[in-house]
């Protein structure tokens, strides 16, 4: 009988668990054993611990401007499982399918039926804006605060109308524990209230203004975390700069930005290569695709349109990526940010499928079938791409790629592999930072230049006494980027690099480097090397020549 008591829930759930399945089969291409980018800064920070006890300091130390000890703790537990970046990859995505399971949760216990709630939900399981969430280690800033956010909601979801101490005594937990993980979190109150209002179905003035009153204690304790974290920004000010441009045109273009990726299905690197070169062109498809697909929605929605803009579900999940994304709006439109946002779109999906039938219905369900299709296609097209980066990753640290690199102090990169396509490699200073990580040590590395990578990767090399050029045709992937990560640029120009200086000498149609100079001190400083598509070269002395 025991055992039927476990089943049973899963057999009613059983088309959950086939999702489940399915979607960890879609990312299972880009569990690799290999690090990137700022992956091995915060290893640096975080593997070190001893024991529980010391792992426990991240409590009462915050890193940098952040201040995230889950994240950090989950970082440590995941080192005691081994070395590589399995163990890491796989508890990201089992933290995805998690949160595909809670947002199905919250969905049924705010009145959505099974079916719809499977539905909704497999936009969010598939969708291709996730693929870096997953695969990216801190990636897991946002899927550990999802899963406390989710859990928060399906714990409130499930309130009567006065819940009980130890419901209370649960929800706090998770409440907190999403405080600990991102900044995004002091959005939940604001979402707790619209879950409950979604949940209870009353709108009156007087029971809104109760039921917020009833959350005092959490939006205190969000209050307390935001104003315990602007003291902290209070001497970081060149640190938090970043994210504080809360200049209408920012959050404008920002919250468009957010909105084209979370509806566009394809490429956003390929869709960036467009806007550029054939801007007129790709204004006209944005134009007649959003008045193509707000036909279709007419007509399938027309008989219901007075019921669906009634319903609560559909505004809450508009207010839902709305809300979710204000602790960003101020920094960059950076796609990660959307992992949590991109729910709302499941939740105005449970609110739209259940008001259509008939003929409608059908050509609905075809459109979704398809959206799912290349929602799936397009993901695992990307894991596929972090599974290529993973190898170049091995490849490039390799003991007899950086052998020679490794025996002096100090040295200096140009073409630095930033990312292959849309996977980060080495941003930053994170080379340097892995050839410590794999290594104990590292030479002082001073990145001249960054090299975005495609499939293939020609550098044409040409070499004067005192400067060397590097030439190379610029693509959707495949493009140079300066040290302060700039990628276009309005006319060529001089950036001085230390003893040396980087001089643009061309520029393609979109305003990418296609060709650039180093100007070389007259006496080598320290070791060059560049980057020639396929492996570090060394430069030869200015000096002997």
């Amino acid at each position: 009988m025991e055992n039927l008591a476990i089943i049973r829930p899963l057999f009613n759930h059983r088309y959950l668990l086939l999702l489940l399945l399915l979607t960890g089969a879609i990312f299972l291409k880009g569990m690799t054993p290999s690090f990137s980018s700022d992956d091995f800064v915060h290893l640096e920070n975080n593997i070190h611990f001893q024991n529980l006890a010391e792992a426990s300091e991240v409590f009462i130390k915050p890193y940098g401007r952040e201040y995230r000890p889950l994240v950090r703790l989950s970082l440590w537990l995941n080192h005691q499982m081994g070395d590589t970046a399995l163990a890491y990859k796989l508890s990201n995505l089992f933290m995805h399918l998690l949160c595909v399971a809670l947002l199905y949760g919250v969905m049924l216990r705010v009145g959505v039926t099974k079916t719809t709630a499977l539905i909704a939900a497999s936009l969010f399981a598939f969708h291709p804006i996730h693929t870096t969430s997953v695969h990216f280690i801190l990636g897991r800033t946002d899927l550990v605060a999802a899963v406390f956010y989710l859990a928060t909601l399906y714990c409130v979801a499930g309130w009567k109308q006065s819940p009980r101490l130890g419901q209370q005594a649960i929800t706090l937990v998770w409440f907190v524990a999403a405080l600990l993980s991102k900044e995004l979190s002091i959005t939940l109150p604001a979402m707790m209230l619209a879950i409950l209002l979604v949940q209870r179905k009353n709108f009156a003035l007087p029971h809104i203004v109760r039921t917020a009153l009833s959350l005092w204690p959490y939006a205190l304790l969000a209050l307390i975390y935001l104003l315990a974290r602007l003291y902290q920004w209070k001497s970081m000010d060149a640190a938090v700069a970043v994210y504080t441009d809360f200049s209408l045109r920012n959050i404008v273009t920002n919250y468009a930005e957010w909105a084209f990726a979370l509806l566009y299905p394809f490429d956003l690197y390929v869709a960036r290569e467009w806007q550029l070169l054939h801007t007129n062109l790709f204004i006209a498809l944005s134009i007649m695709a959003s008045l193509s697909a707000a036909v279709v929605a007419v007509y399938i929605w027309r008989p219901a349109t007075a019921r669906l803009m009634r319903s609560p579900l559909f505004w809450l999940g508009l207010f839902w990526i709305l809300v979710t994304l204000i602790p960003m709006m101020g920094g960059n439109s950076h796609r990660w940010y959307l992992y949590l946002p991109s729910a709302g779109l499941s939740l105005m999906m449970a609110a739209a499928w259940p008001e259509t039938s008939g003929h409608r219905r059908t050509l609905l369900n075809l459109l979704l079938a398809v959206t799912l299709l290349v929602y799936s296609g397009e993901t695992w097209r990307q894991s596929l791409i972090w599974h290529t980066q993973s190898q170049m990753t091995e490849r490039l640290l390799s003991e007899a790629e950086t052998i020679e690199l490794r025996q002096y102090p100090e040295i200096a990169i140009a073409n630095m592999p930033f990312g292959y396509q849309s996977a980060f490699l080495f941003t930053h200073s994170a080379f340097e930072e892995a050839l410590r990580v794999r290594y104990g040590s590292s030479p002082r590395i001073k990145v001249l230049s960054y090299m975005n990578l495609d499939v293939q990767n020609p550098v044409k090399l040409s070499r004067s006494a005192h400067e060397v050029s590097f030439t190379i045709s610029p693509n959707a992937f495949r493009y140079f980027r300066l040290p302060n990560q700039q990628i276009f640029f309005t006319k060529p120009d001089v950036y001085p690099q230390g003893d040396m200086t980087l001089r643009i000498d061309q520029l393609d149609a979109a305003g990418r480097i296609s060709a650039y100079s180093l100007l070389l001190p007259v006496n080598d400083v320290v070791p060059l090397y560049y980057f020639d598509g396929e492996r570090f070269i060394r430069l030869p002395s200015t000096t002997s020549e």
